[in-house]
């Protein structure tokens, strides 16, 4: 069975603030990025998240900017997800096209001139021999 056959997932420990990059998915249709948000004591209510719809990835791979496709689990700007408290815990995931099936460092880029508020995570090291490979 060759790479294009498998899915592969990569389990990541990178963060941003409160951001957490889970887990990394890719095959030949698709690339998967799952996040897990924990909201701030800044708000009475935990505040709000979004995503920009510009949001994109680039790797050193490809020079092509990966734009995101489709989103699950959170809405996209200006519309806003609102907690319920403090302690909510909120799981999301961002779709792009496939990326090259090669090692390499992906980066998120919700915002080319970033806020603290904007979900940027860089240098996220995607080796093809640590990754899990999975049959679908």
């Amino acid at each position: 069975m060759n790479l294009e056959d498998k899915t592969l997932v990569w389990h990541v420990n990178a963060n941003r603030l409160n951001l957490q990059l889970l887990r990394v998915m890719l095959n030949e249709r698709t690339t998967r990025l799952d996040f897990g948000y924990q909201t701030t004591d800044y708000y009475i209510r935990g505040g709000w998240i979004n995503i920009y719809p510009e949001t994109h990835l680039v790797t050193s791979a490809s020079s092509r900017k990966m734009r995101m496709q489709d989103q699950q689990g959170i809405v996209t700007a200006p519309d806003k997800f609102h907690f319920k408290s403090r302690a909510d815990w909120h799981f999301f995931s961002l779709f792009f096209a496939p990326l090259p099936m090669q090692d390499q460092l992906i980066s998120l880029v919700e915002s080319e001139d970033p806020d603290f508020t904007n979900f940027n995570i860089g240098n996220i090291e995607l080796k093809i021999e640590a990754a899990f490979r999975l049959r679908l």
